[in-house]
């Protein structure tokens, strides 16, 4: 990662430094504090195209906060990913209804009787491992790896960090993995130009 100091770049030199797969500091200023550099991130992030997104990190406790810049997923690339992200989601959505149906059919009746949650739940001949949280189920098959994050109200639901989840345990969507070199920000990214809803 570079650190070139913010104040001598211009928008255009920041967007022409900024490659794929890697990311630009920018230091703001041992004096600004974490909701200044977050202002400071949107500002820049406004002047900046629309594949480059700025946010704004602690840093060192030395240098203070920085801006982060990194070049996500462009709209040629999402396009030509589109069906294979459709697949992705078609696929997480039918394992989290699957697994919360079993879910809901097996342990919550259990559960709302006073029992503790059990920490397994069969489905479709896999024993799953349970951890219910608040709204969500981590569902994990423990002889596979595969890791699906499911909201227990509505299954359909996507959050992008859960679903680049499933896609890595799954091994099945070598494809959007791929084009996710920035994780969560490029799934986002995807999602958003798709016009895809998650939450």
């Amino acid at each position: 990662m570079d650190v070139p100091p913010r104040d001598v770049l211009t928008p255009d030199e920041i967007a022409r430094r900024v490659e794929r797969g890697r990311s630009l500091m920018l230091p703001v200023g041992v004096a600004s504090d974490l909701d200044a550099a977050s202002a400071s991130a949107r500002e820049l992030r406004a002047s900046l195209p629309e594949d480059l997104w700025v946010f704004a990190s602690p840093g060192s406790v030395s240098g203070g906060p920085v801006l982060v810049v990194m070049r996500l997923v462009g709209a040629a690339e999402a396009k030509e990913l589109r069906p294979a992200l459709e697949v992705l989601i078609a696929d997480f959505r039918q394992c989290a209804g699957a697994l919360v149906a079993a879910l809901r059919a097996d342990v919550l009746p259990a559960h709302d009787s006073g029992d503790e949650y059990p920490g397994e739940v069969e489905a479709a001949g896999v024993t799953w491992l349970i951890e219910v949280h608040g709204e969500h189920c981590r569902f994990e098959d423990p002889v596979s790896g595969v890791v699906v994050e499911a909201n227990t109200y509505d299954p359909d639901l996507l959050d992008p960090y859960f679903l680049l989840l499933f896609a890595r345990t799954s091994g099945r969507h070598d494809a959007v993995l791929a084009a996710c070199v920035h994780g969560f920000h490029d799934m986002c990214r995807l999602l958003d130009l798709a016009e895809v809803g998650y939450g």
